[in-house]
């Protein structure tokens, strides 16, 4: 089962079209981003609760964001509103108007008292009609006109005069039912008889009207203002909305919807605004990737592979944050930044290992309710996972990084429960020591088993897998070394200097020494056909036709590649196999094949390997370390010029045959490659002293 998904997964996913496909690459972004979504969604929102006015909370209920209480700040705004009395403007026109009123009065008065031509019943008619008179009696009024001019002129004086002092004070349509104790205590000071003084209170009471006019539009602008100025009233996140056993009342009922806690208030905006999130981190990652040149930006099996690695890490947060509802608090300490850390530096590198531990930490905030302690005791854990792989050598690096990890995370969650330490019990904090122990040694164990399985599915050589193929118990290079050991050796030589000239141009030194081990395996199907094997004179090409002889040895590349495919060896290794002669011309075999052709007919075409040339610079710096041992080796005395001629001349014949134009290898970088190959040749080939044989003894 495993093999078909193998086989699957790079049908789909290796050819070079793939590889680079823009609308793929984008295809893989998008349903990473649906699946963190949905992974996280449900950590994310809320529980939501089937409850009404009278119901009895099940369990306590906390608040899972900020929100407006908005019925406590309706009735503090209302409360504040209620504060702003009436607003009120002062009219003088009132004021004005009833002196007039009385002035006209006294007027009216006089004229018809010195007018012979009214009788008393027209006098007292046209008193009336100066509309004071209404709380007055007739029988006042008669003797009212009775009155002599100067009487008449005192009375004027003092209505006027308690008229002006009643409106000194402020007079609202509220304080008029206390307008006669008011005119009782003018008229205390006053001279007048008590008839005359019924009849000013009357007429003053008449006139009087309220001052105070009230401002409706003001009143109402003040209300708002004071309203607005009411800060709301906030419910914030953690704090408990109902108790367990409690009844949900009017005030609590309301929190659950402001909170959108109650299942007929969903909220929607929660929904987009995680999206927006998970989006956002997504983009930033495909920035990061694409910005820094990374190869995972540049081909998509890796990227995909990342992918998978991201989710899986994501899952495992996932399936922890459901046992906070069985009751382990702590279990955030668990999380598995380290172990997606530790992945992705062991497989691509640890500048994005650093990177995603960083963004790994903000899934941990999403998973567990945004608890400071777990982000950052997963991030470290993170980073510490990416610095003790980085360098990895063998897969026990990996178990001493789980150790390493633990005894980290023991302190950072020491320093963390520190923090808290008000509400810390020791066993809880027994078992987040607990949880961190586990976390590291777990993520470990967890990466040495993911990691083959990543490895081979996507053909991704990690310094491990070399390593491990570089054993020369290896069962290829064991047979290699049993049936054809002049190749063994050859490789070995080609080894050593294929990781020196890598070092010096920035390739993969140990991809450089691994390919070179395996490159002539295929040599073991006819060894003897190779020189470096043939241990008598006799050679079996001078039996066969030199077409014939072309095509064994160029069937060497083909049989490699079946043995490396049998044994599973990666892709890159098999590339180099592939690629390592290039379309180069088998120039012995041509030479001969034209010395014995009569009829003209030979085409130099005909003795090219099948290629193709080389696509990489490991594999490029095989080829040239393979044909630059093979000429040194068959010198007969190999000094330091003449090395130095061979040198120049392979890469020569190369550069002119256009083998190297589809690497990316540089004429510098093959500068800094021929002075590899000069200083490690010299000292393979030195000159040797030649020891004396030992005298015979008698």
């Amino acid at each position: 089962m495993r093999s078909n998904l193998l086989k699957n997964i790079r049908q789909i996913t290796l050819s070079p079209e793939t590889k680079k496909s823009r609308s793929l690459r984008v295809t893989i972004y998008v349903v990473l981003t649906v699946l963190l979504y949905f992974l996280f969604i449900g950590n994310m929102l809320p529980e939501r609760y089937d409850y009404h006015v009278g119901s009895i909370a099940e369990k306590q209920i906390k608040a899972a964001t900020d929100a407006v209480d908005k019925r406590a700040t309706e009735r503090a705004r209302e409360e504040a509103a209620s504060k702003i009395t009436r607003q009120y403007n002062r009219n003088t026109a009132v004021e004005l108007r009833a002196i007039e009123n009385l002035d006209k009065f006294f007027e009216t008065v006089k004229r018809v008292q010195i007018d012979p031509a009214y009788t008393e019943a027209d006098k007292l008619e046209q008193i009336r009609k100066a509309n004071l008179q209404a709380m007055v009696k007739d029988e006042q009024l008669k003797s009212f006109l009775a009155l002599p001019a100067d009487s008449l002129q005192s009375v004027n004086k003092e209505a006027a005069r308690i008229a002006d002092n009643i409106y000194s004070e402020e007079i609202y349509e509220e304080t008029m039912p206390v307008i006669d104790q008011k005119l009782d205590a003018q008229l205390g000071y006053s001279e007048l008889d008590r008839e005359k003084r019924m009849i000013v209170k009357e007429l003053v009471k008449t006139v009087i009207r309220p001052n105070m006019i009230y401002d409706k539009d003001e009143t109402l602008k003040k209300r708002q203002e004071a309203m607005q100025n009411v800060s709301p009233t906030m419910i914030y996140m953690g704090e408990i909305i109902a108790k367990e056993g409690e009844r949900i009342d009017e005030d609590i009922y309301s929190k659950l919807k402001d909170l959108k806690l109650t299942d007929e208030e969903p909220n929607y905006l929660m929904y987009f605004g995680f999206a927006g999130f998970i989006v956002l981190w997504t983009l930033v990652l495909a920035f990061y990737l694409e910005m820094t040149g990374s190869k995972v930006g540049k081909n998509n099996l890796l990227l995909l592979c990342l992918a998978i690695i991201i989710v899986l890490t994501a899952a495992g947060m996932k399936v922890l944050s459901l046992g906070e509802s069985l009751g382990f608090t702590t279990i955030g300490y668990l999380t598995p930044v380290a172990m997606g850390t530790m992945l992705v530096t062991i497989l691509f590198d640890a500048q994005l290992g650093i990177m995603l531990a960083f963004m790994f930490a903000l899934f941990t905030g999403a998973a567990f309710d945004s608890k400071f302690q777990f982000v950052v005791v997963s991030f470290i854990a993170g980073l510490v996972g990416t610095f003790a792989v980085s360098r990895v050598k063998h897969r026990m690096v990996i178990m001493r990084a789980g150790f390493i990890i633990a005894g980290i995370n023991l302190v950072t969650i020491s320093v963390m429960q520190a923090l808290g330490s008000s509400g810390t019990e020791v066993s809880q904090y027994l078992q987040s020591l607990l949880f961190g122990i586990i976390s590291g040694l777990f993520t470990a164990v967890v990466t040495i088993g993911v990691l083959p399985f990543l490895e081979s599915s996507f053909g991704i050589l990690t310094p491990i897998s070399l390593l491990e193929l570089s054993n020369p118990n290896h069962p290829l290079l064991k047979k290699l070394l049993m049936e054809a050991p002049g190749t063994y050796h050859h490789s070995l030589i080609v080894g050593n200097l294929a990781e020196a000239a890598a070092e010096v141009v920035g390739a993969d030194p140990l991809l450089c020494r691994v390919g070179a081990y395996y490159h002539d395996v295929g040599k073991m199907k006819r060894p003897l056909f190779f020189i470096e094997n043939q241990l008598s004179k006799d050679n079996p090409h001078d039996k066969v036709a030199p077409s014939l002889s072309h095509l064994i040895i160029t069937s060497h590349v083909r049989d490699g590649l079946e043995m490396q495919e049998e044994h599973r060896l990666p892709k890159p290794i098999r590339d180099i196999c592939e690629q390592h002669h290039g379309t180069t011309i088998l120039w012995f075999f041509y030479n001969k094949a034209l010395e014995q052709d009569k009829s003209g007919t030979i085409n130099v075409d005909d003795f090219r390997y099948d290629g193709p040339k080389p696509q990489f610079k490991e594999a490029a710096i095989v080829m040239l370390c393979d044909a630059v041992e093979a000429a040194v080796r068959s010198m007969n005395r190999p000094t330091p010029n003449r090395i130095e001629s061979v040198i120049h001349k392979i890469f020569k014949d190369r550069l002119n045959d256009g083998q190297l134009d589809e690497c990316d290898l540089t004429l510098k970088d093959l500068d800094k490659i021929s002075d590899a190959f000069l200083r490690t040749l010299n000292g393979i080939y030195h000159a040797r002293i030649e020891y004396p044989e030992l005298p015979k003894t008698n």
